[in-house]
């Protein structure tokens, strides 16, 4: 059994925790491209964060903080 205190540092991802910035060094699929032809902005939220995936003109892809 863990403590709590250990059980806290393997499930707390929010950003400036010790798993937050482990796993923020990875990628992550957050959704599909046929989702970004419907809409070209998505909200995403990933690891505690809201965050938003855009199309832009030229086709490229962009995550960005939500406002």
């Amino acid at each position: 059994m863990l403590s709590n205190e250990a059980n806290d540092r393997l499930t707390k991802v929010g950003p400036g925790t010790p798993m937050g910035e482990l796993l923020r060094r990875y990628w992550h699929p957050v959704a599909t491209t046929t989702e970004l032809d419907h809409d070209p902005v998505v909200p995403v939220t990933l690891l505690c964060e809201n965050l938003a995936l855009y199309r832009d003109e030229q086709g490229q892809l962009g995550l960005v903080a939500q406002r």
